[in-house]
């Protein structure tokens, strides 16, 4: 094990179990588990007919995975670098992404994920129990995170894990979270996340505060909605500022 990894295996049977069934329900015909570690998951999940993908940065771990399960395909890469279009002959099938997360790079893993065009089915992560908290903030307690997630999932918290479940014990809690493919109808995703971050660019500020001086809008009865703070408008709420930037 590579401490510099950030890994922490995870090491409760009975809850691993429990966690690969949930996945499973779903009846997914592809899973992509990323850092698999030493498979506390991974022997649950190749008891089934499915497709499997592990993608495991440490190459001591990967080595182990091929010895292991011959019959999955190991990819050995940090896989904020895999390149997803390995997935290309399985794109009309249910890909379910599926991992315990580093928790310093679980942000950027899931971003990867859900904006790619191969979130097509419900996924699942274990990551830091205050990060998952965000992903699930709604007004009047929204967050950017937040926010700019709903654009492309719902998310669901579906339990706790405490860090005894863990070896090495991490210093903080964890939660099992569930994030479920959407669509919003949006012009330009990329230049509706730059407004989201701008009118989060002081979060006790007011939007006409964060957004004054770059936007301006067509309509008279945004006033009240440019009178709050950030956090206490919902997704629409937003998107109907956005489309009305003058």
């Amino acid at each position: 094990m590579k401490k510099s990894l950030g890994q922490n295996f995870f090491v409760n049977k009975n809850l691993s179990a429990q966690i690969a069934d949930i996945v499973l329900k779903e009846k997914p015909d592809v899973i992509v588990e990323i850092g698999p570690g030493q498979g506390a998951f991974t022997q649950f999940f190749i008891k089934e007919n499915i497709d499997f993908f592990a993608v495991e940065k440490d190459d001591n771990l990967s080595l182990e995975l091929k010895h292991l399960y011959p019959s999955i395909t190991v990819k050995n890469v940090d896989f904020l670098d895999w390149d997803f279009s390995e997935l290309d002959p399985f794109k009309e099938k249910k890909i379910t992404f599926f991992g315990s997360l580093p928790y310093n790079v679980s942000k950027k893993i899931i971003k990867k994920i859900i904006t790619s065009e191969f979130f097509n089915s419900p996924s699942f992560f274990i990551i830091q129990k205050e990060v998952a908290e965000k992903y699930c903030a709604r007004e009047p307690n929204n967050n950017y995170l937040a926010l700019s997630t709903t654009l492309y999932a719902d998310t669901k918290k579906l339990f706790n894990i405490s860090p005894e479940s863990f070896k090495p014990r991490p210093d903080v809690n964890s939660t099992f979270i569930q994030f479920i493919p959407k669509t919003v109808p949006l012009r330009n995703s990329k230049a509706f996340e730059k407004f989201l971050h701008d009118a989060f660019r002081q979060p006790r500020k007011t939007l006409k505060n964060n957004l004054g001086r770059d936007y301006s809008f067509t309509k008279e009865d945004i006033t009240p909605l440019l009178q709050e703070r950030p956090q206490h408008l919902s997704l629409e709420q937003y998107l109907y500022l956005f489309n009305n930037v003058a």
